[in-house]
C-alpha cells in the first residue's frame, strides 16, 4: 500500500495548525502589550496572565483561517490573510454597536446578563463574516468561534462612544488584527498548508 494514512495526515496537519495558532497568538500578545502601552498604558510585567487567553485565540483563530482557505486556496497569501484579519475584526461590531448603543440609551453600566448577549452576538457576527465570503458551513462554526473568542478574551466590547483613548485602542487593534492575519497567513502557508503528494 502506498501513500499516507488520511487519518494520520489530518492529525499532522491538524497540529500544524495548531502550532501556528500558538505563535500567532504568542506574537499578538506582543503586539497587543506594546498597543497597550503606547494608547493607554504599560501592561509588560502581566503578560503572563494573558497567555492563556492568546493561546485561544491562536488557536481558534488559526481554524477560522484554515477553513478560510479550504473554501478559495488562493487565499493562503499575505492578502487573503489581511482580508481575513479585517472579517475577524469586523464580526465584533453587532456586540461593540449594541453595548455602546446601551450605554448611551440608559447612561449605566452594562448589566450582567449583557455579557451572554454580546458571546451570542459575537458567534453570529463571525459565522456571518465568514459564511458570506465561503458558503461554508464549517468555515462559518469556525468564524463563529474564533470570533467569540476573541471578543471574550479581549473583555467585551470596548466603549468607544466615550472617546479618546478608547477609540484609538479599537482603531489600534483594526490594525492589529489585519496585520495579524498577514502573519497568519505567511506562518500557514509556510508551515500548516496541506501538503499536495506528487502524482
Amino acid at each position: 500500500m502506498t501513500g499516507t494514512d488520511p487519518s494520520v495526515a489530518a492529525r499532522a496537519t491538524g497540529w500544524r495548525i495548531a502550532g501556528v495558532g500558538a505563535a500567532t497568538g504568542l506574537l499578538g500578545l506582543g503586539l497587543f502589550a506594546g498597543l497597550h502601552s503606547l494608547v493607554v498604558r504599560p501592561i509588560w510585567s502581566q503578560l503572563a496572565g494573558g497567555l492563556p487567553f492568546v493561546l485561544a485565540i491562536g488557536l481558534a483563530v488559526a481554524w477560522a483561517y484554515h477553513e478560510f482557505v479550504k473554501a478559495a486556496p488562493r487565499r493562503a497569501c499575505a492578502a487573503g490573510g489581511l482580508r481575513f484579519g479585517a472579517l475577524m475584526w469586523l464580526s465584533a461590531w453587532p456586540a461593540t454597536a449594541l453595548a455602546n448603543l446601551m450605554r448611551v440609551r440608559t447612561q449605566a453600566s452594562l448589566p450582567a446578563w449583557f455579557d451572554y448577549v454580546a458571546l451570542v452576538l459575537a458567534l453570529g457576527g463571525g459565522a456571518v463574516a465568514l459564511w458570506a465570503v465561503t458558503r461554508s458551513r464549517r468555515a462559518a462554526l469556525a468564524g463563529a468561534v474564533g470570533a467569540a473568542v476573541l471578543l471574550a478574551a479581549g473583555g467585551g466590547p470596548l466603549p468607544i462612544l466615550r472617546g479618546g483613548r478608547v477609540v484609538e485602542l479599537w482603531l489600534g487593534l483594526f490594525i492589529l488584527e489585519a496585520l495579524g492575519g498577514v502573519v497568519l497567513a505567511q506562518l500557514y502557508r509556510r508551515y500548516a498548508a496541506p501538503r499536495v503528494a506528487p502524482g
